[in-house]
């Protein structure tokens, strides 16, 4: 029995030695690994300021350095090869243009006309002579007397100037044929073509950036359709290809890699206690009296009468408290050193807990029974975090620089209360630090100073002068506690910008916009008119015009058109005013069955208003109503002129015909005058 007590005791301490020797090399490889990162950082911090002061040598070999305690860092790598020059392999994603599905095939040279006081449909018709193509015009396109130099231009740029300053746009049928149409959003949703192309974004979520890329790629002439999926992280956008084109633009500026952070941290706590205990002390502050004559009786503890006898002293027992000098004193210092190393991502809460849980009891009372008094008590515990919790939210700076938002808590057990309950002492602080990279900060004074001094000793004797200290003992506690924080941050990566992020991109550039189509019936060329004829025919336009400019309109544009069932569009509610306006409201009428009133914009007349103009819009989609006005912050002032007071946004809801008309109009002057508008109403017809 005992042979085999003595070879499981030997084959105990056999496993626990090795389980001993296999801790100490695990810490032995955790504290090899920690001097390792903190050597590389080191040497890391050293290139990039030796990079800074043009000396490439000495910050190559700083770099050589760092990486060969750090082989597996590859930031290290590609700032090395930045500094020699030398391109990375991974470069950014070449930007890729959308090739529209149909192209024209005409003969590439430079055009050498000039045009003075011509018909715009003969000059649209020159050009394509030119170029060898059919032309074609829609039922709207409206024809003006023009002049416009194109010399020395290809059939592409002078398409686009054109269509630019006569308000047009044109569009590919097939490869030898384009037609020509006013530039209004009914016609650009009638004749463009639409692009669908999915996203995948990698950094940033896709849903928190719908909103302002939706808002960033609203135009005048189209409000493009964003689908989000949350699992797959993607946009699928649906608009015109350069809107497609300007959102991959902007995408590929937003969804950048957050940058990253290594937080080396130091905390010490450092505590002393100091302990003297000096004088006399007594083991019980109690004298005791008692009467032991007589004979007791057996088993009941009394005494009979006859027996007691109080004269004799031999008959009394007194009892006095023993007395012990001591001359104690005790110092002892007490250090705790927590180094942790934190790594974490821009913007991003970074959370260090050491501690315990302490559980503190909670007390309710509640009725025992349905209605009665709350009487019964209920205990629960919660558990209180006691030690040292940090949290940190770094920011990286362009200019090498990390902004630190601190949040430090101190919590310990500082004694305990009523019914035992712990005593919670907590020292916290929080502030916003800015530390270049690799700057140490020191953060000290959370200093806790305590001093108990007790006087024990017998009662009125324990007071006198001199002598107090001969029937007295003093116990003197001094318990001091400091905590010295030190916080260092590195920056392993910031956020990556390339030249070509710094460079803006442009919008609306090229005029006219292109899009594909479907085969378009031929159109015969029209005969350029007689000069006499043209002559007349342009008078009599412009005294229409002059007599039309005079009066008073509100009308809709456009005035007609058809557009697919599911399609979204626009029509613009333009004012004409010969007299200032102070305020107007507007009525406008649909059929809700064919139509669906998503949005009213508001349109650039009443900015001459100032930048506080009150501008109202309420909307009865299931009605088919809609109201809209403006008034002005000054009285006296109104406003006049030509321009668009809103953009109704439809939505072609189902089949049918549907009339958008001004069914009521208000409108007063300055002085209080009503004024009177001529109205035009649209006709929609939804296919």
């Amino acid at each position: 029995m005992i042979i085999i007590i003595l070879v499981l005791a030997f084959s105990g301490c056999a496993v626990l030695n090795r389980s001993y020797q296999l801790g100490t090399e695990a810490a032995i490889n955790m504290a090899l690994l920690r001097a390792k990162l903190a050597a590389s950082l080191f040497y890391l911090q050293q290139a990039r300021k030796l990079a800074a002061e043009q000396k490439k040598d000495e910050a190559l070999a700083a770099y050589e350095k760092a990486l060969s305690y750090d082989p597996a860092n590859r930031a290290i790598v590609e700032e090395a090869r930045l500094l020699t020059g030398e391109k990375i392999e991974e470069e950014e994603p070449k930007e890729v243009r959308i090739e529209l599905p149909v192209k024209l095939k005409i003969k590439e040279k430079k055009m050498n006309l000039k045009f003075v006081n011509a018909s715009l449909r003969s000059i649209f018709q020159a050009l394509a002579k030119t170029a060898q193509i059919n032309i074609i015009f829609d039922n709207q396109f409206r024809d003006a007397p023009f002049t416009i130099d194109l010399v020395d231009m290809g059939f592409e740029q002078a398409m686009n100037n054109l269509c630019l300053a006569s308000k047009n746009f044109y569009t590919i049928v097939d490869e030898k044929t384009v037609i020509i149409a006013p530039d209004q959003p009914v016609k650009r949703v009638q004749y463009e073509l639409n692009a669908i192309k999915t996203f995948y974004l990698s950094n940033i979520s896709a849903q928190e950036i719908q909103g302002p890329l939706r808002q960033m790629l609203r135009t005048q002439f189209q409000v493009p359709n964003i689908i989000v999926d949350k699992n797959l992280n993607t946009l699928t956008i649906r608009a015109a290809p350069d809107i497609v084109e300007l959102a991959e633009r902007v995408l590929r500026s937003w969804d950048k890699p957050k940058g990253e952070v290594v937080i080396d941290l130091e905390i010490m706590e450092v505590s002393r206690t100091r302990l003297r205990q000096l004088g006399l002390d007594f083991e019980q502050f109690i004298v005791g009296l008692r009467y032991s004559g007589g004979e007791e009786t057996a088993d009941t503890g009394w005494f009979n009468l006859r027996d007691i006898d109080f004269t004799k002293s031999e008959n009394y027992q007194l009892t006095l408290p023993s007395a012990l000098v001591q001359f104690l004193e005790q110092d002892a210092d007490t250090k705790i050193i927590q180094a942790p190393r934190l790594r974490g991502i821009e913007g991003e809460k970074i959370e260090y807990l050491v501690g315990d849980k302490v559980p503190i009891p909670r007390t309710t009372f509640t009725p025992i029974a349905a209605g009665g008094i709350s009487q019964q008590p209920v205990t629960s515990f919660d558990y209180e975090d006691v030690g040292i919790d940090v949290k940190i939210t770094p920011k990286i700076h362009t200019e090498k620089e990390i902004t630190l938002e601190l949040e430090i808590k101190l919590k310990s057990i500082g004694g305990t209360g009523i019914a035992n309950i712990p005593i919670i002492a907590t020292r916290e602080v929080k502030n916003i630090i800015r530390l270049r990279d690799g700057e140490t900060n020191l953060l000290a004074g959370l200093l806790k100073d305590e001093e108990r001094k007790t006087l024990r000793g017998i009662a009125g004797l324990k007071s006198l002068p001199i002598l107090g200290s001969l029937f007295s003992s003093t116990d003197q506690t001094i318990q001091q506690t400091d905590v010295i924080l030190t916080i260092t941050p590195y920056i392993i990566r910031a956020i990556p910008v390339s030249p070509e992020d710094l460079k803006p991109v442009w919008t609306n550039v090229g005029g006219a916009a292109l899009a594909g189509g479907g085969v378009a019936p031929e159109e015969e060329e029209e005969e350029i008119p007689e000069i006499d004829e043209m002559r007349e025919r342009i008078l009599v336009d412009r005294e229409e015009a002059r007599e039309e400019i005079q009066r008073n309109q509100l009308f809709l544009q456009p005035a007609s058109f058809e557009v697919p069932q599911g399609r979204e569009f626009r029509i613009s509610v333009n004012l004409r005013s010969q007299e200032q306006i102070v305020n107007m409201s507007v009525n406008i009428n649909f059929n809700a069955e064919v139509l669906n009133l998503k949005e009213v914009v508001q349109g650039g007349f009443i900015d001459q208003l100032g930048k506080t103009p009150s501008f109202l819009k309420n909307i009865d989609s299931a009605s088919g109503t809609c109201t809209i006005g403006f008034s002005s912050p000054e009285v006296s002032r109104g406003v006049r002129g030509t321009g668009r007071l809103a953009t109704l946004v439809f939505e072609a809801k189902s089949k049918g015909e549907s009339a958008v008309s001004i069914v009521g109009l208000n409108a007063n002057a300055p002085g209080g005058q009503s004024l009177s508008f001529e109205t035009r109403e649209s006709r929609v017809v939804v296919r």
